[in-house]
């Protein structure tokens, strides 16, 4: 905690007072979509707040006490190193949501854990009361009849035998509805939507734009009353009775808990217009989304941007030979592409059947995609780019047999290629009239470590053996090329693998240059592939490979 001086606190009262990001108060926010700045409180909390304090808000949708902990996302809120920690839970533990629910002696305990660990790591905890579901009595017009209500007395107890400040949230919601009214509520309630489709109804549950500030104002009014030392940073009136959420900016957000527009991508992708030339933009919220995704022909200029990469799932559990629902035996991906200009950020796409044959986790048919800090997830057939030019960047791709293949055009820069046990990295085949196949630059080569049994009979791990090859052609004129790659002991010295067809050595064009790491061998690759002179190597960029007559730069966002 902060040694507060009484001149430090004078200067933290006045709000147009520039204050060192150091001596900033920081306020951190974790708790469940009730919170969050598009769906809660979260965003008209911080209009409240004075440039003597900073929050942050770490709080997520669908979340429960037990949840919010499992997925690390309670260790990342205490990395922050806030002074306070605003903790409110309760919506998610209720019965009926499979992973999340829990009985009330575990909601209880991990109340009490949150504040113990916070006190640990030098902050002062404050509970949070979960905000009133807007549930109308039948019985008794006029009144709320919250199933809320045993979580928010749990949450009392706890503070009051743990002596820990309270935002009575709950019960100041609920005086604040029933003094409106029911249908006075309706102006802060979002529309009921169900994948897109407004039902008619209302969510009684989040809070729109006209609820952020209301409810904010009387966890503000709570807190002044909690914890006092708190009062310099807290304005009487919020510096916007109006904030704009971040989620505005999208056309469609996506989120499992139903605080969004879409609860699943493939919803959200049918709202697009159809044969589009503006980028249409989907926020996919954090959350496991399993399913197939197609993006048509029809719908171009779809970008889809995940909140945060590892946690954002687009999963798919199939492989060859699995039956699919309502489908005949078929090789089906989990996501494919085929509407041009397409770009994802920040998406774990996955195909998690494992070591069971052909399981596609995406496949590219576009011309134009783009794909930026993501996680492409498999084993066999990991990425096909079949068709047009695509470009990767700071991705991460991982698979054993034959994981990144197909006859498009696709650049892979500053990525890192992990196989798993082995196998092969690329089975190309690229047509024989095209430059170029893939092309690998400035990547980072990995592998698993190899087991082996101590003499304790426990198992151990050294370093990858040498197993994996760079590649081998799926069509005879396959184009490879690996320039300024850094490649682990994994790699085999010969490199490449002619497929059992020495014809292969032919026509194969598979070239490297500036190898660099334990697996680089030169002088012991095949003698039927290339290493490249600088010059060559260097005609091979982002531009030249994927450039093509419409001077596509894949940069531009």
């Amino acid at each position: 905690m902060k040694n507060w001086s009484l001149s430090l606190l004078a200067v933290l009262a006045v709000a147009s007072t520039s204050v060192a990001e150091s001596e900033k108060v920081k306020i951190v926010l974790v708790g469940d979509s009730t919170v969050t700045d598009n769906a809660g409180w979260g965003l008209g909390f911080k209009q409240f707040l004075n440039d003597g304090a900073e929050c942050l808000n770490t709080s997520q949708g669908g979340r429960s006490s037990e949840s919010f902990r499992r997925e690390g996302r309670w260790t990342n809120a205490l990395a922050l190193k806030g002074d306070y920690y605003l903790i409110q839970f309760g919506h998610n533990n209720e019965p009926g949501k499979p992973g999340r629910s829990t009985d009330m002696p575990t909601f209880a305990s991990n109340m009490v854990s949150y504040v113990e660990e916070a006190r640990a790591a030098g902050a002062k905890p404050v509970l949070v009361t979960p905000l009133t579901r807007r549930q109308w009595d039948k019985e008794h017009p006029g009144k709320i009849k919250s199933s809320l209500a045993p979580y928010a007395e749990a949450v009392r107890k706890i503070a009051a035998e743990k002596q820990v400040p309270l935002v009575d949230l709950q019960a100041r919601s609920i005086e604040l509805c029933e003094s409106l009214g029911p249908e006075k509520c309706l102006e802060f309630s979002p529309p009921k939507i169900v994948d897109g489709t407004n039902t008619g109804g209302f969510d009684g549950t989040h809070l729109n734009a006209k609820g952020h500030v209301p409810f904010a104002r009387l966890v503000v009014d709570e807190l002044r009353k909690a914890a006092p030392e708190l009062a310099p940073v807290l304005r009487t009136e919020p510096v916007n009775a109006n904030p704009v959420t971040l989620e505005s900016k999208y056309d469609a957000v996506v989120a499992f808990d139903g605080s969004g527009t879409h609860t699943n991508l493939q919803s959200a992708i049918a709202t697009a217009p159809e044969r589009g030339t503006n980028w249409f933009t989907i926020l996919v919220k954090p959350g496991v989304y399993e399913g197939q995704i197609i993006v048509p022909k029809t719908k171009p200029f779809i970008r889809v941007i995940g909140e945060e990469m590892e946690n954002t799932k687009l999963t798919w559990p199939y492989n060859v030979n699995d039956r699919k629902p309502n489908q005949p035996y078929q090789f089906d991906p989990g996501f494919v592409v085929v509407g041009d200009d397409f770009r994802a950020e920040n998406l774990t796409i996955e195909n998690t059947s494992g070591d069971h044959g052909q399981a596609l986790a995406l496949r590219v048919d576009a011309d134009r995609a783009a794909f930026r800090h993501c996680r492409i997830l498999g084993w066999q057939d990991t990425l096909m780019v079949n068709h047009g030019r695509q470009y990767f960047t700071n991705c991460y791709l991982a698979g054993r047999v034959d994981f990144i293949y197909g006859s498009g055009t696709a650049v892979f820069d500053r990525c890192e290629i992990h196989s798993k046990n082995g196998g092969y990295v690329t089975a190309a085949s690229t047509p024989p009239d095209h430059p170029f196949g893939l092309a690998f630059l400035n990547c980072k080569l990995t592998g698993d470590p190899t087991p082996w049994n101590s003499t304790n009979g426990q198992a151990q791990f050294e370093k990858s053996e040498a197993k994996t090859y760079l590649g081998r052609p799926w069509r005879a004129s396959a184009s490879v090329a690996f320039i300024n790659c850094e490649m682990d002991a994994h790699i085999k010295p010969a490199g490449w693998h002619n497929w059992g067809n020495v014809t292969n050595e032919l026509t194969a064009r598979y070239a490297e240059y500036h190898s660099t790491g334990p697996g680089a061998a030169p002088e012991k690759r095949v003698k039927w592939a290339r290493q490249l002179t600088k010059a060559a190597a260097e005609a091979i960029t982002v531009k030249s490979v994927l450039g093509g007559s419409d001077d596509w730069n894949p940069a531009q966002p």
